[in-house]
């Protein structure tokens, strides 16, 4: 008696085996997303999901339908099948599907759901079961423009510069700052100048960023390597940064000017010197009279601060003009005009005597002391 229970036990069994891998497939079928790729995707980008289709009764499944209903901001790419078949799901056990979906450019990140609805072929009951695939934007940041206050640097400037600076990206970034840093010592910031905070960027949109700095009196022409860096924090609240290198050109400006201009010998001297912040190169000194160059002189170079005696052979006494035109490291041209007298240098001594001391003076007052020093004499005699 036993034994024909225990029978009809098992045969009850297998009924209701059977009876669940023909007909309640639907309750035992899942969706699981096995893997994402990128993790996380982001907007404007294509992603790569698996997920398995599980059977999770005790009968096999057979002739099982699988479908993808995507929706914003998801689009199944061109050639991916929406919907997939397999013939058999053995009980406990699981198949997988692929699939590649572009993200919309737009999209703000965020974990959306997407939807699949599995079902048996021939059917109207169906199961709906729902993934999530994370969007998160990643900044980008890019340097769009540098510009500086005043424009030419010259030695012994304080500069602004302002750094305009884009998220390119298709995240936001926050607590944002930004610090200049030169690698010369000849470039310094102005007590806190070099570090400017920019807060939250969001993508595509643009800010700026200043800095003050200081240019060393002995800063030379070149362009001075110099850091933009910035630290922000992601999407995800993980700290990151970005590094720019720029170059920051110190001009400066040529200057020059005449020291002396006089009668030296059989020669008209004129002593000029570069007063000027830069090296003037390819000088050209002319003596004009008349409208007229009379004699002309050259010179390859005058660093600032350094000075040069042009000596002319040709000239005429009188007005003159002296003609001074030179470049800078750049090749810009400069020039400028100088009026002169000169001047022979006999009347240039007959002109001093006029304006000042008469020359004959110190014999003047010798000849006036003798004299008293004479008639002092005179006078002790005749008292005597």
């Amino acid at each position: 008696m036993k034994s024909k229970s225990l029978l009809v036990f098992v045969v009850l069994s297998l009924l209701v085996v059977f009876s669940n891998g023909a007909f309640a497939l639907t309750e035992d079928m899942s969706i699981v997303l096995t893997t994402q790729s990128p993790y996380p995707v982001e907007p404007g980008q294509v992603v790569s999901i698996e997920v398995s289709l599980q059977n999770n009764g005790y009968g096999e499944a057979q002739n099982i339908i699988l479908e993808i209903m995507p929706k914003s901001p998801f689009t199944l790419l061109p050639g991916e099948e929406k919907i997939k078949t397999f013939s058999r799901i053995p009980a406990r056990d699981h198949v997988t599907a692929s699939y590649k979906l572009y993200v919309d450019k737009n999209a703000i990140s965020n974990n959306y759901e997407i939807e699949f609805s599995s079902y048996q072929t021939g059917s109207d009951v169906q199961k709906t079961d729902k993934i999530l695939v994370q969007v998160q934007g990643r900044p980008k940041f890019v340097v769009e423009r540098i510009e500086t206050y005043p424009a030419n640097i010259e030695p012994g400037d304080t500069v602004t510069l302002n750094a305009t600076i884009k998220n390119v990206g298709t995240g936001s970034a926050s607590s944002m700052e930004t610090v200049l840093v030169s690698n010369t010592t000849y470039i310094v910031p102005v007590l806190s100048g070099g570090l400017y905070y920019l807060g939250t960027i969001n993508a595509g949109e643009t800010k700026e960023a200043s800095f003050q700095m200081s240019i060393d009196n002995a800063a030379e022409y070149t362009t001075y390597p110099s850091v933009v860096i910035l630290s922000y924090n992601d999407e995800s609240g993980t700290p990151a940064s970005d590094s720019f290198y720029i170059g920051i050109p110190v001009r400066g400006k040529p200057i020059i000017d005449i020291l002396s201009a006089k009668i030296d010998g059989s020669d008209f001297k004129v002593d000029i010197e570069n007063i000027g912040t830069a090296n003037a190169k390819a000088l050209k000194i002319l003596l004009v009279q008349g409208g007229k160059t009379t004699d002309s002189a050259i010179a390859n170079e005058l660093r600032p601060t350094k000075s040069k005696t042009i000596r002319f052979t040709s000239f005429d006494y009188g007005q003159a003009t002296v003609n001074i035109s030179y470049l800078d490291e750049s090749n810009q041209f400069f020039s400028a005009e100088y009026p002169v007298n000169i001047i022979q240098a006999s009347a240039a001594s007959n002109q001093s005597g006029e304006n000042g001391l008469s020359p004959l003076l110190p014999v003047l007052i010798v000849v006036v002391v003798l004299e008293s020093y004479y008639v002092w004499r005179l006078r002790k005699k005749s008292k005597k």
